[in-house]
């Protein structure tokens, strides 16, 4: 029991570094991909920070299981490398005994993975694509980025800002154009003032944008007869940008992906994934117990390479075989499992050779 605490503590510590370490280069890369978006004006960027803080639970699930591995080839390694391991190995603690602790260790990472893909995953991504479907909720003069124009309800309104301050509720020199279809003909509104900010109705909680000093334009594109007013203060409902996303299997629920064999494969072929995610831990423990075995002059990172070689294959055969089974291509009987199988086989026939090896 003593050493199983000591094993557990160095792999847990190593592995919560680790996958903070991932977390934190898998997030910068998605913060750049939403800046470039909120730059071009398809979302706010005062969304920004809540958008990145519901995308850590969703890269939690694919990055746990490489974060485990990785963690059990350094400590292992380390303990291998610093001859740890044949004191262990003298004390009665064989090769056996790392792998039953090993495989304890690793049932308590799927748990986890568990309750994060089956609860956390599906909520979380409901909330994001609502978050970003409700983004017309946000002021529009904050998704606008200045200077440019930008197109609203499939280009039947156009508006644009010159000039905006920091804060992103008030805009100078402001073009709004909106398009209606009267008598068959699309006619066009258009305004342009010197000044706008928003306002919020404390009753309804409408948004609406205020226009001052400028001009309203009304009329059918090719003819003359235009209707033209000046005003002072113009108010209107804020248009919101519409975010329209298509079915998004990751907010269905583990409970409506069944039954098992489910003849909507795009069903069928999440509930593998979701399956897959737990299930690849113990593959994984599997190969890295026997790769993690060193010799103390080759370093602890002498399999390092070869050991995730092995992981973005493993990783990357699931991705594509997840791809086919939802187009079809692959029956649903063969499934995923069949990836798993072939780890699981490699991770026992380097169990095998070492145990050769040492014979």
């Amino acid at each position: 029991m003593l050493i199983f605490r000591y094993l557990a503590k160095e792999v847990l510590l190593t592995l919560a570094a680790l996958t903070a370490i991932l977390l934190l280069i898998f997030m910068s890369n998605e913060f750049v991909l939403y800046l470039n978006r909120a730059a071009l004006g398809r979302i706010p960027g005062v969304i920004l920070m809540k958008l990145m803080v519901l995308e850590l639970p969703m890269l939690l699930g694919p990055l746990l299981p490489l974060g485990f591995y990785v963690a059990l080839l350094l400590v292992y390694g380390r303990l291998y490398a610093e001859s740890e391991m044949v004191v262990l190995q003298a004390a009665g603690f064989g090769s056996n005994q790392l792998l039953k602790h090993s495989l304890i260790m690793a049932s308590i990472v799927a748990l986890l993975l568990a309750l994060t893909v089956s609860l956390g995953g599906p909520l979380v991504a409901q909330k994001r694509n609502q978050l970003l479907g409700e983004t017309g909720v946000q002021v529009l003069i904050q998704t606008v980025a200045p200077g440019r124009f930008q197109a609203l309800s499939e280009g039947k309104q156009v508006f644009y800002i010159e000039t905006m301050n920091r804060s992103h509720d008030e805009a100078n020199h402001i073009f709004w154009a909106r398009q209606a279809i009267k008598k068959d003909h699309p006619q066009w509104t258009i305004l342009w003032a010197e000044r706008g900010f928003t306002q919020n109705d404390k009753k309804t909680g409408e948004n609406f944008i205020v226009l001052q000093n400028g001009h309203e334009y009304q009329g059918l594109p090719g003819e003359s007869n235009y209707q033209i007013a000046q005003f002072y203060q113009y108010k209107a409902r804020l248009p919101h940008p519409n975010f329209r996303f298509k079915e998004d299997i990751r907010e269905v629920k583990t409970s409506q992906l069944l039954p098992y064999f489910n003849l909507d494969m795009r069903k069928f072929a999440e509930l593998q994934w979701r399956l897959s995610l737990v299930l690849m831990v113990f593959p994984l423990t599997l190969i890295a117990v026997p790769l993690s075995r060193v010799s103390p002059r080759s370093g602890k990172f002498a399999k390092l390479f070869p050991a995730i070689c092995i992981f973005f294959i493993y990783a990357n055969l699931i991705f594509v075989v997840r791809d086919a089974l939802s187009d079809g291509k692959i029956p649903q009987w063969l499934g995923i499992w069949w990836v798993h199988g072939l780890a699981a086989l490699l991770g026992l026939g380097l169990i095998l050779h070492n145990r050769a090896k040492l014979l």
